[in-house]
């Protein structure tokens, strides 16, 4: 395995964004992610501008580790489904633009029936991504969205036509009561990225996101596996 590279997201650092670049440093960061609605549009930055905008985070010893193409509706929900698609489309190329090998992305809970229409749609525009990824160069990584290590597998199983990877991020699999170092261990050869968050499932069954180190996530275990 590679090397773990630190990174940080860009809304947890101070604005405006340039300002961000400073601060990642010093809290011993080597690269950034970058919300593409909010933060970092490609509609915002000429070809000039984007060679521009890496070379200023190069100067920094800086990178963009990754964009987040934040969702509002599942990617088989049938409302505004095509602009959603064309949306994380052209979230991919602007990644390969920006020399940035993954998107991360929710696509909405799992359907657990597989023979359902939810689940073959879902899986249709997987495949969609997946084969335009393969043009493009940058890579979809799925954020888990309380489904179970095993619904993950089997979903990124019927995707055939191209790369889809997990945004591994063990705070989902605490605030379900799950085991996140056990689904990971499931996991591991589809993780593409890794989200560090913490998290404790409340007594009503709902989850709660926690400072890092203070919720049900065992870090030393997970860390281990990651080195």
């Amino acid at each position: 395995m590679e090397p773990l590279r630190r990174a940080v997201a860009c809304h947890c650092l101070p604005a405006p964004i340039r300002r961000s670049f400073r601060a990642a440093v010093e809290i011993g960061a080597t690269g950034i992610q970058f919300d593409v609605r909010q933060e970092l549009r490609s509609a915002d930055l000429s070809d000039s501008g984007r060679r521009q905008f890496r070379h200023d985070l190069e100067i920094e010893g800086l990178s963009i580790s990754s964009l987040s193409f934040p969702t509002r509706r599942s990617l088989y929900d049938p409302e505004q489904l095509e602009a959603r698609i064309s949306g994380l489309k052209q979230a991919l190329e602007f990644a390969y633009q920006l020399h940035v090998p993954i998107v991360v992305a929710r696509v909405g809970a799992i359907p657990p029936d597989k023979d359902s229409p939810d689940f073959k749609s879902l899986v249709e525009v997987l495949n969609d991504v997946a084969r335009y990824s393969n043009r493009v160069g940058a890579t979809l990584a799925i954020t888990p969205t309380r489904d179970s290590a095993a619904d993950l597998k089997g979903l990124i199983d019927h995707v055939k036509d191209g790369l889809v990877g997990i945004n591994f991020d063990p705070a989902v699999f605490a605030m379900c009561g799950r085991d996140a170092v056990a689904a990971f261990r499931e996991l591991h050869k589809q993780v593409l990225h890794i989200t560090a968050r913490d998290g404790v499932r409340d007594i009503d069954g709902s989850g709660q996101e926690v400072t890092l180190g203070r919720g049900d996530v065992d870090w030393p275990e997970l860390l281990a596996l990651l080195a």
